[in-house]
């Protein structure tokens, strides 16, 4: 650990530390890689990959009775069993 951050540590109280549930050390990011003239990738193209991935979603729950399922995240166990199985050799 960085001696900056031992040294702010030690300043934060005992009971307050153990409140802290997750502790996470980010690693230092280059000023070039701030500053430079990389351009991203723009929000009309991530807005288009999120709908495609939310029109597959809504056409594998269409056939599901239950209207509660839109997206991945409101299956439950029985859907995911069906629908996230792994390759064979990935449940070995």
């Amino acid at each position: 650990m960085p001696v900056v951050v031992t040294k702010y540590q030690k300043r934060i109280s005992g009971p307050i530390l153990d409140r802290i549930d997750i502790h996470i050390e980010v690693p230092r990011v280059d000023y070039e890689k701030l500053s430079g003239d990389r351009v991203g990738e723009t929000s009309a193209s991530i807005r288009a990959r999120v709908q495609a991935a939310r029109d597959i979603q809504a056409r594998r729950f269409s056939s599901i009775e239950s209207l509660d399922v839109v997206y991945n995240a409101g299956m439950v166990v029985g859907e995911i069993r069906q629908y996230c199985k792994g390759p064979e050799d990935g449940q070995r």
